[in-house]
């Protein structure tokens, strides 16, 4: 049985030359970046989710294949031509919200050219199942939560003609045809048993070059993707992974060996010189990092890595800890500035900590990324403000802004949604860059929406006037010169002069045309 697993690469065109290009599988908060049409991507992350669960496939005998159209930049035209040229027996995607549409007007389009049995997977499948069922015949199955090893499970029935009504997890059509649900698929309760993602099978069957994923963040090339954790024992009413897929549940350690045997295994196959752990919360837990660092360190591992976190639970000798084991970067979250919106958010974070971390991070040679999410529970004129003051004045190396995004299933999302305050019409204005969907006590969407028009250029301006920030990043330019060569640099020195003069001066009367009508897009 032929598997293909497929990732579309869902633009919105602009008349400019640009476009928005969004985000689709592998990414926890649906939001889209700017580029040229024809230019790939300058981000794409990796789909761990969609690795893993080829990889099971795969080690049970399944031909699998994979397109993912998001690092190569492909059109729908192009994307689809692959897909029948592949021949499956079965298509599986994982839509988020933001590109649902999107992937199911192309999955309805493949089903007119071939017979493919089509699947479904990850969080807005989950929570919306049974509007996805009746809106997209084309559908066939579903695999709610967690779904590797569900998925595993269906595509086995499916290769022996065996029925799949009792499988946990699974949704299939009843002779009705209205979905019908077998619950959650079950948890990996642990991470070990998982084989290695199947890195060999990405990004596409026809184009096996894993150098396609790219993260500006990351300092050295080749930068691979892993997991040493999954899930995070806080929880944030908007972070949709913890909340849909794990339903709340503990976070789970992969053995510190086991870790260290990919990262090994990694520089032996790609020749990795710099591992992302893109874990849910990599810093959560205290004693297992110092135990992975004491493995690292051990096994006198020279690969430098970064990481994911959140500085909730980091302390400065966790920081001194990874960084005598190779840690150069860390991208951590600090959503809001406010305590009051931090508290209706459910994140238990102490602002207060987070300069002396930011500090000591800094003296440790660690590159700093930190992410705050504008218009969150409790967000008023006031509280944007003083968020943006304090990302300003906090001596980051990097930011990224974005706007609040409810995603189905989400205590933020069922909230607003009781309360009668959300206000899209359609699943592609879940963008976490470019639209509010929240009805605000304080100000208006658009309020919010022009505040984050210009946010990164306005804090780009502030940072300038700090002289040792702007020598430490001529230090991590010149490293990664080095690495990357003249390309890298002027990448990087391209991005940031773009945001000198600001992307939304390129944007504000850009449109986009969407089923043969035009929309103005808000940013």
């Amino acid at each position: 049985m032929k598997i293909l697993i497929g990732n579309p690469a869902c633009r919105r065109k602009m008349d400019n030359g640009l476009e928005r290009y969004m985000m689709g599988s592998g990414i926890r908060f649906p939001w889209s970046l700017l580029k040229q049409q024809h230019s790939k991507p300058r981000f794409s992350m990796f789909p761990m989710f969609l690795g893993y669960a080829a990889a099971l496939l795969e080690q049970d005998g399944f031909e699998v294949g994979v397109i993912d159209g998001v690092p190569l930049n492909l059109s729908d035209q192009e994307y689809e031509a692959r897909a029948l040229a592949f021949e499956p027996d079965v298509i599986v995607v994982e839509p988020n919200s933001a590109v649902v549409d999107d992937v199911l007007a192309q999955l309805t389009r493949l089903r007119e050219r071939c017979n493919a049995t089509v699947v479904v997977i990850g969080s807005h499948v989950t929570a919306e199942y049974t509007a996805l069922f009746r809106d997209c015949p084309a559908v066939d199955y579903a695999v709610s939560g967690e779904y590797e090893y569900g998925l595993l499970s269906l595509l086995q029935h499916l290769r022996l003609g065996a029925s799949v009504e009792a499988l946990d997890g699974v949704i299939y059509r009843n002779k009705e045809g209205t979905p019908h649900s077998n619950g959650i698929a079950p948890a990996v309760e642990n991470l070990d048993a998982l084989p290695i993602p199947a890195r060999h099978l990405f990004p596409a069957y026809f184009n096996t070059d894993i150098n396609a994923y790219h993260d500006g963040f990351n300092q050295y090339s080749p930068a691979i993707d892993m997991h040493a954790t999954r899930g995070c024992p806080y929880r944030c009413n908007f972070c949709v992974w913890v909340q849909v897929l794990y339903r709340n549940g503990d976070q789970r350690l992969r053995t510190p060996a086991a870790v260290v045997d990919e990262m090994l295994l990694l520089e032996k196959t790609y020749g990795a010189r710099e591992i992302y752990f893109d874990d849910d919360n990599f810093t959560a837990n205290k004693k297992y990092v110092s135990q992975l660092c004491d493995e690292i360190l051990r096994r006198k591992v020279s690969i430098k890595w970064s990481a994911l976190a959140d500085a909730i639970a980091l302390n400065e000798d966790m920081l001194e800890k990874m960084a005598s084991a190779g840690c150069i970067g860390l991208k951590f979250g600090l959503d809001s500035a406010d305590s009051e919106v931090l508290r209706q958010s459910n994140k238990p974070l102490k602002v207060s900590r987070v300069d002396g971390l930011v500090k000591k991070a800094k003296a440790l040679g660690i590159k700093t990324h930190m992410t705050v999410v504008l218009g969150l529970s409790g967000e008023t004129k006031d509280t944007l403000q003083r968020t943006f003051d304090f990302s300003c004045r906090l001596d980051i190396d990097s930011i990224q802004y974005s706007l609040a995004t409810p995603i189905p299933g989400t205590q933020l999302y069922e909230g607003l949604k009781n309360e009668h305050k959300l206000t899209f019409k359609r699943w592609d204005e879940l963008d976490g860059y470019s639209s509010s969907v929240i009805e605000y006590e304080d100000f208006d969407r658009r309020y919010i929406e022009n505040f984050m028009m210009d946010v990164h250029t306005r804090w780009l301006r502030a940072r300038l006037k700090h002289p040792l920030w702007v020598l430490r990043q001529a230090r991590y330019l010149a490293r990664l010169t080095r690495v990357q060569g003249w390309p890298g640099l002027t990448r990087r020195i391209g991005r940031g002069a773009r945001l000198l003069v600001g992307d939304t001066a390129l944007v504000r009367r850009a449109v986009t045309v969407d089923s043969g009508q035009e929309r103005v897009l808000r940013y």
